[in-house]
């Protein structure tokens, strides 16, 4: 520590060098009057001064007023050393710009005490001031850093305003950066594909996660996939890109041209709602069979998750099977994040999705247009806190044809033909419909109707699996214990399957705009004679009827073992 000696006194300042000498303080520069202590400290830079109040040229009052002038960027203590003992002239030592005194003859004890503090007080100003000036550059880097990858978001996740306008919507993030994402993208068959995404946690943390979902769930949709293969693609990229503790809850959907038939894969998501006007009318129909719930108000139904977040499951153990619903012309689908459910009012009771479904309700019976800002409003009053602690999205479609014109994929395709003959061995591996799909996704010019093919694959494949060869009748299904037991006993039997196929024939044939699927298997068939109409309630165990509504044409041959359907691929049914 280097110290500064002011004093006209050469005597004192002898005595001041051999006391801070004895004290440890070994570099000590001299100053015998104002004039020069001031041009020593410029060139010195000193840690503390001891000036003398009575000097001929300057006195130590008019010298410390020059020594504050230089001294402004650190805390500079300066300790008045004083003959002066009375008050005014003591008080006065402070006002000017000391930092303390001491009156002359002065205890050395208390002196070099003094001196230790006041250079402890400094180093630690020194410390602060480089701790500040790290902690504005650092967060002028952030600031920075945030700007870039704000820039990034704000060009990477943007939606076609054309495809955006057939949904109502509502996004909020907790924090500048959103670990929602709410995404669409017209499909090649003249639908909507989209996701409404929510990642653990919020802020920049949670939002980098939406960048590799994006260009992925954008890439899919060109190529027209179905719904379980691209919920599957983006639970492959979360479990590659997040770490471990991420993941992202999300409803992945596919939107018919119509408007009025959209496949729905959900993990780790509040359920979906149906809000229909036309309350027992005409109901939504999922999976092929009318949905009913109890204890629902009228003219609303859910649809709940049935999978795990996306991000957590690795390939082999993830399940692509996805809700298809109908609904009738009007009917809102809303899609909501948990964060807009888990709010607590003033007795700490949480909205949760019971209190969801009672605001829209309280809203039909008010006659009020359910919007997605108007939830957000509804949940706000609700909620004892006016902020949110967690990223907020509602997400509404009101069923409404699609018109947007799908994209013209130029060249002139290959006819091609893939038969895939089944054994009893190959049914039991877990993939075998997946790497079915894959077969048939090589297939040219499928895209406009890419997810209606795998549909029906998937359809026709599950009911000659489940109905053909292992004869499960699905009026098993028809309760909830049931559901359980139909599974139990499907793999229970798939399991000690010995003698058994089904062969699999896709022909693409792009000069007829058509595609034929042919499905055989190795069962005893069924009568289809009865087979009505795909309005029809009961499918006869076979699942049949949302196969015939996606296909223009379907029949049977071999007594129900085989059935042959053709798909137009220049436009839907």
């Amino acid at each position: 520590m280097k110290i500064l000696i002011v004093d006209d006194e050469s005597i004192n300042r002898i005595l001041l060098v051999n006391l801070l000498e004895n004290a440890g303080y070994t570099d000590c520069i001299e100053a015998a009057n104002g004039a020069e202590a001031i041009d020593k400290y410029k060139r010195e830079q000193p840690d503390l001064v001891l000036l003398d109040v009575v000097m001929p040229d300057m006195s130590g009052f008019d010298v410390v007023k020059h020594l504050r002038s230089h001294a402004t960027e650190h805390y500079l203590p300066i300790l008045f050393i004083t003959a002066l003992d009375d008050k005014e002239s003591l008080v006065k030592c402070l006002d000017v710009g000391g930092n303390d005194f001491a009156t002359k003859p002065f205890d050395k004890h208390i002196l070099i005490a003094k001196i230790r503090a006041h250079l402890q007080i400094r180093a630690l100003s020194l410390r602060i001031e480089q701790q500040n000036k790290a902690l504005l550059l650092f967060n002028q880097r952030v600031a920075r850093e945030h700007a870039i990858v704000e820039h990034i978001f704000s060009n990477a996740i943007v939606n076609d305003p054309k495809v955006l306008s057939y949904f109502d919507y509502c996004i909020k993030p907790a924090q500048s950066f959103n670990g929602d994402v709410f995404l669409c993208e017209a499909s090649p068959s003249g639908g909507i594909y989209f996701v409404v995404g929510d990642f653990t946690g919020h802020g920049l943390a949670s939002a980098v996660g939406a960048l590799p979902v994006t260009r992925a769930f954008q890439e899919l949709s060109q190529q027209g996939v179905s719904v379980s293969e691209l919920a599957k693609e983006l639970n492959h990229i979360l479990l590659k890109f997040l770490p471990h503790d991420m993941f992202m809850a999300a409803v992945v959907g596919e939107i018919d041209a119509s408007g009025t038939r959209v496949t729905l894969w959900q993990g780790g998501m509040p359920a979906v709602i149906c809000n229909t006007s036309q309350a027992n009318k005409e109901s939504a129909f999922i999976g092929g069979a009318r949905f009913e719930e109890v204890g629902m108000p009228e003219g609303l139904r859910q649809i709940p998750a049935r999978h795990m977040a996306l991000g957590i499951l690795e390939n082999e153990e993830f399940d692509t099977q996805c809700d298809t619903i109908s609904l009738s012309r009007g009917t809102q689908l809303i899609v909501v994040s948990d964060g807009l459910i888990e709010v607590a009012n003033g007795t700490n009771h949480m909205l949760m999705e019971e209190g969801l479904v009672d605001i829209i309700h309280s809203m039909k019976r008010e006659n009020q247009t359910v919007t997605a800002e108007g939830l957000y409003q509804k949940v706000l009053n609700y909620s004892v806190s006016k902020t949110f602690d967690d990223d907020i999205s509602a997400v509404i479609f009101a069923s409404q044809p699609i018109e947007l014109v799908p994209k013209d994929n130029s060249g002139i395709a290959l006819p091609s033909l893939h038969e895939i003959a089944l054994s009893a061995e190959h049914l039991k591996q877990p993939d075998v419909l997946q790497r079915v799909l894959q077969i048939a996704g090589q297939c040219e010019g499928i895209q406009n109707v890419r997810s209606i093919l795998y549909t029906v694959i998937s359809e026709l494949f599950n009911n000659a699996l489940e109905h053909g060869v292992l004869l499960l009748d699905s009026k098993l299904k028809s309760t909830s214990e049931g559901f359980h037991t139909y599974y139990q006993l499907r793999e229970k039997l798939l399991n000690q399957l010995s003698d058994a196929s089904i062969t699999i024939t896709i022909e693409a044939l792009p000069n007829q705009h058509k595609i034929r699927i042919t499905v055989k298997d190795s069962g005893r068939g069924f009568s289809w004679d009865n087979l009505k109409s795909v309005n029809d309630d009961e499918s006869y165990g076979r699942g049949l009827a949302l196969v015939q509504a996606m296909c223009d044409q379907m029949w049977f041959e071999d007594k129900g073992s085989k059935v042959i359907c053709t798909i137009d691929t220049k436009g839907t049914p």
